[in-house]
């Protein structure tokens, strides 16, 4: 995600902030212009493999990626859906929320769904997985449609 504006402000002052997405990072679960995340403060719950994360990179720019590998209770390794190297590793004082939920064509979607909980299965098992899945995505022309604010 890019441009953000006062999320933080939000995030201050109701507890919560619900966000459209841009940019492509964590396509094909969130699609810019199409999905809308709702994002939390973190507060002592210990954060977890799979979670979607909004951290501040060390020049300031705010990006939300997911969970990948937990190295110990402060140190993660984050990657966007869309890619298929870890990123990069963040502290947990770089995480300035998690997300709960999102919306995806007008419905709401959380853990208690049950595509998104094999979605996390199958797309965190591991990132040669994850780099086929995207690898066919794009052969099969998906990945260009998505990118072109056309439904996948």
């Amino acid at each position: 995600m890019k441009q953000m504006g006062n999320i933080e402000q939000y995030l201050q002052d109701l507890g919560y902030a619900i966000v459209p997405v841009t940019g492509t990072s964590m396509w094909p679960l969130l699609r810019e212009g199409k999905s809308r995340v709702q994002l939390v403060k973190t507060g002592d719950e210990p954060l977890k493999r799979g979670d979607i994360v909004l951290y501040r990179r060390n020049n300031g720019t705010k990006v939300l990626h997911r969970i990948i590998k937990i190295k110990n209770k402060n140190t993660f390794l984050v990657c966007g859906d869309h890619q298929w190297k870890l990123e990069e590793q963040i502290q947990k004082d770089q995480i300035l929320a998690i997300a709960q939920g999102f919306f995806r064509n007008g419905h709401y979607v959380d853990d208690s769904t049950w595509w998104y909980r094999l979605y996390k299965a199958v797309w965190n098992s591991n990132l040669t997985v994850r780099r086929g899945c995207l690898a066919f995505l794009r052969l099969s022309g998906l990945e260009s449609r998505a990118g072109q604010g056309t439904d996948p």
